[in-house]
């Protein structure tokens, strides 16, 4: 059975190769920006079955995913890159651990989109860096974004490796991207104070335009009134003074690792109930 591509579906075509594997919840806030992707993944189920699209279940548990079961992973079939005309990938996309880390970046732009809904963020606009074979990881992705009267150009790092080559492409993508401050994201709190660590005795351009958070403290409060760390894990006001609200949202499934002392903190954070929700489908 043949259906007519419609745009919509080589936009999903387009935003996948971009990011190379994605969820259906991050493919919907990025068409949509909505949580309500129903019709995304009736779409989504429809190009699977047709072939365009390969999907299959992720094999680890990601940092923010709370849900029992584990995500399903899209990506582009050979057809529908030849009929879009983009290249083959040339990284093994099956790998769970190139997954985890595409699919950590792409949420990494839904929050800015959540941002953006909540009258948080605006002028957003998000350029992905793509890996290929051979590069060394540097940035993951750029953003720039206004909070208030304030304009933000920045870099973004997602639980980079702690090496030699760190603070060298720090230094670098500092100087030659024009970005004003890069924010290192970690899957959890040991990563982070090593990375912090890392850092502290780099130059004064490292350790005064860097800042930290782990994805579930982004997940918990968001891009804007996250709690940003320093290199000497001092708290950065660098987003804060824009937040409208003080709010958290933190969704019930989150109670199996919670994040806030009571439950009546729990209770007063509506956003992200719905944002987490299962995919309902299977491969």
């Amino acid at each position: 059975m043949a259906i007519q591509l419609n745009d919509r579906d080589h936009l999903i075509f387009k935003l996948i190769d971009e990011h190379q594997v994605l969820l259906e919840k991050h493919i919907s806030w990025f068409i949509s920006g909505d949580d309500k992707p129903v019709l995304i993944r009736d779409r989504l189920r429809k190009l699977f079955y047709l072939d365009y699209l390969l999907c299959h279940r992720h094999a680890t548990k990601l940092p923010w995913w709370t849900t029992p079961t584990k995500p399903l992973v899209y990506m582009l079939s050979s057809m529908t890159r030849s009929v879009s005309g983009l290249a083959e990938e040339e990284i093994d996309l099956f790998d769970s651990d190139v997954q985890r880390h595409l699919l950590e970046v792409a949420n990494i732009r839904m929050l800015f989109l959540v941002g953006v809904r909540d009258t948080q963020i605006r002028e957003f606009e998000w350029t992905t860096c793509k890996l290929k074979n051979g590069e060394a990881r540097g940035l993951d992705a750029k953003a720039v974004f206004r909070c208030g009267d304030t304009a933000h150009r920045v870099g973004i790092m997602n639980h980079p490796t702690i090496a030699e080559t760190l603070v060298p492409s720090i230094e670098s993508s500092l100087q030659d991207t024009g970005i004003e401050k890069i924010l290192i994201v970690s899957r959890d709190d040991a990563h982070q104070v090593q990375l912090q660590k890392a850092l502290a005795g780099a130059s004064s351009m490292v350790r005064n335009r860097c800042l930290f958070a782990t994805h579930h403290e982004l997940y918990r409060t968001g891009i804007v009134v996250s709690n940003w760390q320093s290199c000497e894990a001092i708290s950065s006001t660098a987003f804060k003074p824009a937040a409208t609200t003080d709010k958290s949202w933190t969704s019930p499934m989150m109670a199996a690792a919670p994040m806030m002392s009571t439950t009546s903190m729990m209770a007063a954070t509506p956003i992200a109930t719905s944002m987490m929700s299962a995919v309902s489908i299977t491969a």
